[in-house]
């Protein structure tokens, strides 16, 4: 009686009372979440598929292809059977390029040059490490001279040929086989 009086009074039911739940009415919103998810993803795929389609840039022209390590090409050359050795002493090199026609200044870009010359040529090795800052000075030279645009449309081959010549036309008792750069670098401007 107490039970029966409560519910038609106080308006509270209980958990065993026969309630009826319409699932219909929800059902209805993970249908509509799950189309809304779906019409996300499509608009992002299609996005990404158009921006590859008409991108204006080949996918990777702008990355560059990491130099191998001193102790690689090291090893390459030893089993080749024309064994070189590393001359990596000569550091970071920084360089502000040649401004653009619209641009106060150019960029700033950061090499990190080393050379190859053949195994066990000590007089080579020695001359080297006497013109270190010649070296430096040519690479510093050579990048400030330039603009970005240049340089990119140059090539690195062709700016490390470039620089191959330049510096084994200082050297008196040998000559460099290959420059390599650990790094190479462009930071643009802030402005």
């Amino acid at each position: 009686m107490y039970d029966k009086f409560h519910r038609e009074y106080t308006g509270y039911r209980h958990f065993d009372d026969n309630y009826s739940y319409d699932e219909s009415r929800w059902n209805v919103l993970p249908k509509i979440l799950l189309i809304v998810i779906f019409v996300l993803l499509v608009i992002l795929a299609s996005g990404t598929v158009l921006s590859f389609i008409f991108r204006k840039t080949p996918l990777g022209q702008m990355y560059r292809h990491a130099d191998p390590a001193p102790d690689q090409v090291i090893a390459k050359s030893v089993r080749k059977g024309a064994g070189v050795d590393s001359y990596n002493k000569i550091g970071q090199v920084r360089a502000i390029t040649k401004a653009e026609d619209n641009e106060d200044t150019g960029e700033i870009v950061v090499v990190s040059p080393w050379f190859t010359y053949p195994a066990g040529d000590s007089a080579l090795f020695e001359e080297l490490s006497q013109k270190e800052r010649m070296a430096k000075n040519l690479v510093y030279e050579y990048f400030s001279t330039r603009t970005r645009k240049e340089l990119l449309k140059h090539g690195e081959k062709n700016i490390k040929d470039d620089l191959l010549k330049e510096i084994n036309s200082q050297l008196v008792l040998g000559k460099i086989n290959g420059i390599y750069f650990s790094e190479y670098i462009f930071f643009a401007n802030s402005r």
